[in-house]
């Protein structure tokens, strides 16, 4: 196994301990434990594989055992969609062939099993496309026969079918794909997903586990993706890793037209994340822990800005018009005075006559509300002002989050 695959095997293995550790937060899922036990099946076919590439005979016997279950169950598997197609044809021959129970086939010596298992698989090899429809798939009769010679293997039984380190090399690399393309990517993962909001943690912890780490690598490195909040992609957006809490810069990427950012060869340690882009206000991850050879995964939500400015000399009046642009209630306004007090209000009067309701914010500070809090201070009258209150030239501004 190369290490691309060995750390991916290390993933897989990682996850599903996890799950195991939690399985309580997926107990409602009916569908999660079927398919955590087919990951697990087919790792107990990858881990054979390995073996045979490796010479490893260490712990043969607990491996046997394994391997027998997991032969039997893929036969099982596979003899009861082959049954299910006999039945609809009422072929009486191909019913013989597969018409075995998981007692039935426990009581058959170890020396006779693989031999069962293996009528069942040429028997749903030869009627695939009758018995697909009643429950498998194409990989349900390969893995089938990778147990078989596996089994064979490992009890040196002279009937065996040998398995060659190339073969090894190949049906494992074959079957780590399968996991993750299909049973993790395709189906964990999102079921996961709908955890989201009812189990942060777990949903954490899982992502956590999912990541794939260069073992045989001492860098690591932070990739992702960074999109608006109408999930188009964001181009040039500036990624920056700092050293967590300096301004030490580690390395700096730009996204590309898709949206996507990476930066490789970091080292091990604990740094601060910044994505910046114009109109857009900036995203910050403060603390980060990054382990040698680890590959962090980030997927960015950047929000526009609707940025309204201006100078005013002593007791002057501007109106801010803040309308349209996207903004609601829940839009979050920043509101800053430079070099002189500034008092923001609302009036009735397109002339901006003073009401009775103000939030006065001091030269060189800003303060930050909702859209819908700064209303309810200030007042629902027509227009939005801003006054200079202060005795100096100064300058206001105000920020809005869509």
């Amino acid at each position: 196994m190369n290490r691309k695959d060995t750390n991916r095997v290390n993933m897989i293995d990682t996850t599903t301990h996890y799950c195991d550790l939690n399985v309580a937060a997926t107990a409602g899922i009916t569908a999660f434990a079927i398919k955590l036990a087919d990951v697990k099946a087919k790792m107990v076919l990858i881990n054979g594989l390995n073996q045979v590439v490796t010479g490893t005979t260490t712990g043969v016997t607990l491996d046997t055992n394994l391997l027998r279950k997991t032969m039997t169950d893929y036969a099982l598997k596979c003899a009861n969609a082959t049954l299910g197609y006999a039945n609809s044809v009422n072929n009486n021959t191909l019913k013989a062939l597969v018409n075995y129970t998981r007692p039935k086939l426990d009581k058959i010596s170890k020396e006779d099993v693989d031999d069962v298992c293996q009528t069942i698989h040429d028997a749903a090899d030869d009627n695939f496309a009758g018995a697909a429809p009643y429950g498998i798939v194409a990989t349900d009769v390969t893995d089938l026969q990778t147990a078989i010679n596996l089994y064979r293997s490992a009890t040196q039984n002279p009937r065996q079918a040998i398995i060659s380190k190339s073969q090894a090399v190949e049906q494992s690399s074959r079957m780590v794909r399968e996991v993750i393309d299909d049973l993790l990517e395709g189906q964990l993962d999102v079921m996961v997903n709908t955890l989201e909001i009812t189990n942060v943690n777990f949903c954490k912890g899982y992502e956590q586990a999912r990541i794939i780490i260069d073992l045989g690598s001492t860098t690591a490195k932070v990739r992702g993706e960074v999109r608006d909040e109408n999930t188009a992609p964001l181009k040039n957006v500036v990624f920056t890793i700092y050293e967590t809490g300096t301004l030490t810069k580690i390395g700096e990427a730009e996204t590309d037209v898709k949206g996507n950012f990476g930066i490789a060869q970091l080292p091990s340690g604990d740094f601060d994340f910044k994505w910046e882009k114009g109109g857009y206000s900036p995203v910050t991850e403060t603390n980060v822990h990054i382990g040698p050879g680890k590959e962090l995964k980030r997927k960015i939500v950047m929000h526009a800005l609707v940025v309204v400015e201006g100078d005013l000399m002593m007791m002057l009046i501007a109106n801010i018009n803040l309308q349209g642009n996207g903004i609601e209630p829940t839009s979050v306004i920043t509101l800053e005075a430079v070099n002189s007090t500034m008092r923001f209000y609302s009036s009735n009067s397109p002339a901006g006559l003073p009401g009775g309701q103000f939030v006065d914010v001091q030269a060189g500070q800003s303060v930050t509300h909702t859209v819908q809090e700064f209303m309810n201070l200030v007042g629902n009258g027509q227009y939005s002002n801003v006054q200079n209150v202060g005795g100096v030239m100064g300058h206001w501004r105000v920020t809005v989050e869509i």
